[in-house]
């Protein structure tokens, strides 16, 4: 099947700060321009599914802003330019967590937000993780590190906990890959 895709007719950048706001002017195949707004952040994100020998997971919960809430999440961040998603996965693991783990791998990416951004998440298991340094968290970044087994986990989510739909993904994944 051949079905066109909008003609994008005027793109400008209309707000520039932690991330950039996009404004297309498009022209859709059927007729009818369109305004579309994209939020454009860095292009890559790494995300780790971490588990230490004992088999707890490695999780983040951190206060997303836009939530009001604190989320159950995996350590993760743009992938910078010249890196690897393992290398960068490895970068935020050790920042965010003080974990390190030399047995990481990729299992996985996504988009997880296609109709307003195009940043694509790549996952990575990591087993064996070990406390090897302190957290070094950037100002922004309110996380507590928690250590939880995949079961605990679970019946925390089914009795309400919040959890970022990333994390979702993840254990999704490494489900796939066990």
């Amino acid at each position: 099947m051949n079905i066109p895709i909008p003609e994008v007719r005027r793109s400008e950048i209309v707000y520039k700060g932690f991330f950039e706001v996009r404004e297309d002017l498009l022209k859709l195949p059927h007729g009818p321009q369109r305004i579309y707004t994209v939020l454009l952040s860095s292009p890559e994100a790494a995300v780790v599914i971490a588990e230490t020998s004992d088999g707890k997971l490695i999780l983040n919960k951190e206060y997303r802003h836009p939530t009001g809430k604190w989320l159950y999440g995996c350590p993760g961040g743009r992938v910078d330019p010249g890196e690897s998603p393992i290398e960068a996965g490895q970068r935020e693991l050790l920042e965010e967590t003080g974990y390190s783990s030399t047995e990481i791998k990729y299992i996985g990416s996504a988009y997880p937000f296609p109709a307003v951004s195009p940043q694509r998440i790549h996952f990575l298991l990591a087993k064996q993780a070990q406390k090897t340094h302190e957290t070094n968290h950037e100002t922004f970044e309110l996380i507590q590190v928690e250590l939880l087994t995949l079961d605990a986990l679970h019946r925390e989510m089914a009795n309400g906990a919040l959890v970022d739909g990333i994390l979702c993904t993840a254990l999704y994944y490494r489900q796939l890959h066990l």
